[in-house]
């Protein structure tokens, strides 16, 4: 049986829309390291994450126009 979108993973969703984390990190000028963080929940945007000049808030808010990141964005809740 195949989950739904709200149950699977950010990482799953990703995977399932068929992006490469390489050519992702690459079209945004993001280090791959930053998108793996934000896949794991380490780098979040807010201010008590590491936010990387902004690379954090830029690689979330492009995940959400892409339908992958669902829900509010962490640094509007």
């Amino acid at each position: 049986m195949k989950k739904s979108l709200r149950e699977m993973t950010l990482r799953e969703r990703f995977d399932s829309r068929g992006f490469s984390p390489q050519a992702y990190a690459k079209a945004y000028k993001v280090d791959r390291k930053t998108l793996y963080q934000v896949f794991s929940g380490e780098a979040t945007g807010k201010k008590d994450s590491s936010n990387k000049s902004g690379d954090v808030k830029k690689i979330i808010a492009q995940l959400k126009k892409d339908k992958v990141w669902i829900g509010p964005l962490p640094w509007e809740v």
